[in-house]
């Protein structure tokens, strides 16, 4: 794959990996054909809740009752908006990315895990997500559309978006145990040097192949990327110690 055209895939996962919502596109079930223009289903946005697996793909929590999921079950087809948060005068100088593909409805295994990562991020849907409607959804992304601001914007294809670290699913829980624990002070340090805040009484949410996730007293959620996506667990171990490094410079 060409470097530019990497990079554009990545920062778009960025934006994904740090995203806790998004607006999604859907074809209507109920619509009906126009005879007279000759159009098809009616598009149809609703704002969802969003957390990615560890590849980068979006994850979604929704009850059958949903007019979204209606639409799903009959057309799996859709298109996930995104955007960085930004305090830019014009919102529409923002960096936001669109994915596009098909939504699948997940079972056993895959469900419980995406369930986990999904209730991380978004504790309070714990209180119905054992309601028996609802049920967990996965983005299987075709392609992906970046807009890094005005007259930026380039597409990428799925096999650059997605990344996933080799091991690091089976790491995750000592990682985060560990950088919650005896490696705390690190943690903190990092946090302070990523946000000019003080690093006290936050510790690791959850991590993936281009950084990790912390979180505040206050279930604020802060995301520290790394400056290149690592590879396996020790390219992570690797990324995290080069940040401990910098706030000691």
């Amino acid at each position: 794959m060409s470097s530019a055209s990497a990079e554009t895939a990545r920062l778009a996962r960025l934006i994904a990996r740090g995203a806790l919502k998004g607006a999604l596109a859907t074809n209507r079930r109920a619509a009906r054909p126009d005879a007279k223009h000759g159009f098809g289903a009616q598009p149809y946005v609703s704002k969802v809740g969003v957390a990615t697996d560890l590849s980068g793909a979006p994850l979604f929590l929704f009850s059958t009752l949903a007019a979204h999921t209606q639409d799903l079950l009959a057309d799996p087809r859709a298109a996930l908006l995104l955007e960085a948060p930004t305090t830019t005068a014009n919102p529409l100088e923002g960096a936001r990315c669109t994915l596009v593909g098909r939504v699948e409805q997940l079972v056993g295994v895959e469900s419980d895990a995406a369930r986990a990562l999904y209730l991380t991020r978004h504790p309070g849907a714990s209180l119905y997500a054992g309601f028996g409607d609802f049920s967990l959804w996965r983005l299987h992304i075709e392609k992906v559309h970046y807009v890094g601001g005005f007259g930026r914007a380039k597409w990428a294809k799925s096999g650059e978006y997605l990344c996933a670290a080799d091991g690091l699913a089976d790491a995750q829980a000592r990682i985060v145990a560990a950088l919650n624990g005896a490696k705390r002070n690190d943690l903190q340090a990092v946090f302070a040097h990523h946000t000019g805040r003080s690093g006290r009484g936050q510790t690791v949410l959850g991590l993936d192949a281009d950084g990790l996730i912390v979180v505040g007293g206050k279930g604020v959620q802060t995301r520290i990327d790394f400056s290149s996506p690592a590879r396996d667990v020790r390219g992570w171990q690797a990324r995290f110690r080069s940040l401990v490094k910098k706030t000691r410079a």
